[in-house]
């Protein structure tokens, strides 16, 4: 049993003992060469990595420069439109004896068709205001441009003018308007004239015929003129034009105009205007313009005496209305008008004008009155009904056989 049991610890012992007494592995003797062999060399440490090139460098292309800012947009013009329709039928009461009544009345400006319905003028107008300039154009067709037209129209041996710009289109005016600093503006083309209570618009006057003065003096200039406004009671104006009506110009002088307009309160305002020129016909083989210096002179009071009652005054001399220095015209026409009712409104004139012709060694002077009720339908039509006597010391009228007339006529006016 002993022996069994010192067995078992030995067998059990020996094991353990073996594991504590395992010596280390020998150490590696090195030669005499100082070098080990190659298989037992110890790993001797690597040398550092080449540095790798670096990566080429990103090309960034710029961006396109911004595109230029755009020009600062222009401005669309400012329209403003305009237009009339005028017709009128006229009667005429006196005649040469044995005329029938299409005969029309003697010295009428526009209304000159008797006994028929006529149409005076159908006109559009444009203004197009493109700051510092702007345009007018005004447009038209009926009777009133036919006679417009021919008093355009150059007397026989002009050659620096068509043989007949007559017709019944009317270019009335074409001009533009450049505004300067200094409240001065200048236009250059086609205008209506500064001279004249009245103008060729028929709703834009009190009355619907027109005064003898309105025939006496021009229609239309082309050229230059120069607007001053000095404050708000002072305007100046000054012309250089072709002369009276004519485009091209009849001659080698120039017509030049001065105008002034004055407010001198609400209620009372007034307008002087001169042109001064030649106006005679200079053809071909004359050296220089032939007839004496046409002077106008003309002026205009206007008169609001109430809020219903205004009046109008237009004086007028002429020196050498055809070219001869010693003949005369001077005359002056009073207008009233009184408004009755918001569609109802009279109007007056009474107007006297005297001509001198030197050959003829005498004075004719002609009167006239008229009457006329104005109707207004809303804002943009008028009915307007006229009665006008007419009288001369001379045998003027009816084809020079009678001193007086006198007609009855209605119109109708729309415009916008």
């Amino acid at each position: 049993m002993r022996l069994r049991l010192c067995t078992l610890a030995f067998a059990v012992a020996l094991p353990f003992r073996a594991f504590a007494q395992e010596p280390p592995p020998p150490a590696t003797a090195v030669p005499a060469g100082g070098e080990m062999p190659p298989a037992e060399k110890p790993a001797s440490p690597q040398a550092p990595a080449p540095t790798p090139p670096p990566p080429p460098a990103v090309m960034v292309t710029p961006p396109p420069p911004p595109p230029p800012a755009p020009a600062a947009a222009i401005p669309a013009p400012r329209f403003t439109w305009g237009g009339l329709v005028d017709t009128y039928y006229l009667f005429n009461f006196i005649r040469a004896d044995g005329a029938n009544t299409l005969t029309p009345p003697t010295a009428r400006a526009f209304d000159t068709n008797a006994n028929s319905f006529t149409l005076a003028l159908a006109k559009l107008s444009l203004n197009a205001a493109m700051d510092p300039v702007s345009f007018q154009l005004d447009l038209g067709y009926g009777s009133v441009g036919t006679i417009v037209n021919s008093a355009g129209t150059p007397p026989s041996g002009s050659p620096t003018a068509p043989a007949n710009v007559g017709g019944s289109f009317l270019l009335e005016q074409a001009f533009a308007t450049v505004a300067l600093p200094g409240n001065l503006t200048l236009d250059f083309g086609k205008f209506v004239t500064t001279a004249g209570a009245e103008v060729i618009e028929a709703n834009k006057n009190w009355l619907y015929s027109r005064s003898f003065l309105f025939n006496a003096i021009p229609l239309l200039h082309t050229g230059v003129r120069a607007n001053l406004k000095v404050n708000d009671q002072l305007t100046l104006q000054a012309s250089v034009v072709n002369g009276w009506n004519n485009d091209p110009d009849w001659n080698a002088w120039k017509t030049i105009g001065l105008s002034a307009s004055m407010t001198f309160n609400p209620m009372v305002s007034a307008a002087l205007t001169a042109y001064f020129g030649k106006e005679g016909v200079q053809t071909a083989t004359d050296s220089s313009t032939p007839g004496d210096l046409r002077v106008l002179v003309d002026a205009v009071g206007a008169f609001t005496i109430n809020d219903k009652f205004g009046l109008n005054l237009n004086v007028d001399y002429i020196k050498a209305p055809d070219d001869n220095a010693n003949d005369y015209l001077i005359g002056a026409a009073l207008m009233g008008r009184y408004l009755v009712a918001e569609h109802l409104y009279l109007a007056a004139r009474g107007e006297f004008l005297s001509t001198h012709i030197d050959a003829r060694a005498h004075t004719t002077t002609v009167e006239e009155g008229t009457l006329m009720a104005g109707v207004p339908v809303g804002k943009n039509f008028e009915l307007r009904p006229e009665v006008r006597a007419d009288f001369s010391g001379d045998d003027v009228y009816a084809g020079g056989t009678k001193t007086k007339q006198f007609t009855g006529e209605i119109a109708a006016l729309a415009f916008f």
